[in-house]
């Protein structure tokens, strides 16, 4: 799964005219062939195979209307120059921080909410609550969601029972994290790995630190909108990973490379007993290793967090064939839709419906506990998800490079940090 589209929209440039017909590759302005048949352009990031079942199955329903996918290898640059062409496809994907942006450039259509709402049989109110952040902007429905993913903690039952540690069902808290790295340190030539974990750092560690500042009692944005990551509780959260590196339970912070994949080749080798895991590279976890999914630590005082990154589907503004635009977005979206997709599914992905979270994860076994990733939505989130989320994410990453790679004061860091951010969340 793409977790974010990697070049950034130039709001100016997005804002300007695109006021002319979508592009749909027909004979006809409207997308409508000599027969009557609509036909509607989708652009993805994604493969067309993930969604071809279901395209298939509402083609077979709608012979009336046409899907004609096109996989964009580089999407954001794509969308930018069809944008400024007035030239877009009508419909587009939007991932986590896009929507926002795209919607602001006036590229998106915003959806009817007590229309979809009035619709029993498609059932808005079973979305979970979380995906309304990611398909928002300034109040209104943007997207609708598809899919997404999150992140988990997965643990070696051998070694836990070897060392007679029982996993709480809610998770461990800080301080009960800390002693199980105890108990694993203990025993760690009996076990064989090198440290109880290993907390790691991709190209920025946001994804790293947003859940434990958010579990120290942090808020990402004060309420006045300014940024709350220089926060007492920030520092904490900085102070808390170091020491568990001053104790030997996690080597220093490190780059080991984007999709975890490292991580979980030292767990698959026994070289750890615990990590954190993004579900879609839970595939990775080999069946040799009796592994298990458990709920990340929480903070002492029980607050849990996790990030989210999830895909939507949307109208753009240009489109002239809305209604049926808007028949495939809903039934894409639908129970039905939705149970097409997420059936056989090599790839996992959360369940964006309450109702369908065993379908997000049938490649695994029952006892490998996976519905936990679902659960997780209760209290998964992101850094402010507005317009200047991409510059907003790599100015955290430069400063936060600072503290874990170049030994920078964190309070001091922090507070750089958040006057820079701060003149981005005042546009």
């Amino acid at each position: 799964m793409k977790k974010r589209i990697v070049a950034v929209l130039t709001l100016s440039v997005m804002m300007t005219v695109m006021t002319a017909g979508c592009g749909s590759g027909n004979a006809d302005d409207n997308g409508s062939g000599d027969d009557g048949q609509v036909t509607l352009t989708w652009q993805s990031y994604d493969s067309y195979d993930k969604y071809e079942k279901v395209v298939d199955a509402f083609e077979k329903e709608n012979p009336d209307i046409k899907i004609e996918f096109e996989e964009v290898s580089d999407f954001a640059t794509k969308i930018l120059t069809e944008a400024t062409a007035g030239d877009l496809p009508d419909l587009l994907n939007v991932n986590t921080g896009t929507t926002a942006l795209l919607a602001d450039a006036g590229a998106l259509t915003e959806f009817d909410t007590e229309e979809l709402k009035a619709d029993e049989k498609y059932k808005f109110d079973d979305f979970w609550e979380a995906a309304q952040t990611y398909c928002t902007y300034d109040g209104g429905w943007y997207a609708l969601p598809l899919d997404g993913g999150n992140y988990g903690w997965v643990y070696n039952v051998d070694m836990f029972e070897q060392c007679g540690i029982e996993v709480p069902e809610e998770g461990f808290t800080w301080d009960e994290f800390e002693d199980v790295c105890a108990v694993l340190s203990e025993n760690k030539e009996e076990l064989g790995i090198e440290y109880p974990t290993i907390f790691n750092d991709l190209s920025s560690s946001i994804d790293m630190m947003y859940p434990l500042i958010t579990e120290a009692g942090g808020q990402y944005l004060n309420e006045d909108g300014t940024c709350g990551w220089n926060s007492g509780a920030a520092v904490e959260a900085f102070e808390w990973v170091q020491g568990l590196v001053d104790s030997g339970y996690i080597p220093p912070i490190e780059k080991l490379g984007d999709g975890y994949d490292a991580l979980i080749t030292k767990f698959n080798a026994g070289q750890i007993a615990m990590c954190r895991v993004a579900l879609w590279n839970s595939t990775y976890l080999e069946e040799t290793v009796n592994w298990k999914v458990m709920n990340a630590p929480r903070g002492n005082d029980g607050t849990q967090s996790e990030v989210l990154f999830l895909n939507g589907i949307g109208i753009s503004n240009t489109c002239e064939n809305y209604d049926a635009a808007l028949k495939f977005v809903k039934y894409i979206t639908s129970e039905e839709g939705l149970a097409l997709y997420l059936a056989d599914n090599t790839s996992p992905q959360i369940a964006v419906r309450r109702s369908q979270a065993d379908l997000s994860v049938t490649m695994f076994d029952e006892d490998k506990d996976m519905r936990l990733f679902n659960e997780g939505l209760e209290y998964a989130g992101y850094i402010d998800l507005t317009k200047t989320f991409a510059d907003q994410q790599t100015v955290i990453g430069q400063y936060f490079d600072e503290i874990w790679h170049n030994d920078a004061d964190i309070q001091s860091t922090l507070d750089d940090m958040a006057e820079e951010l701060n003149a981005l969340l005042a546009e």
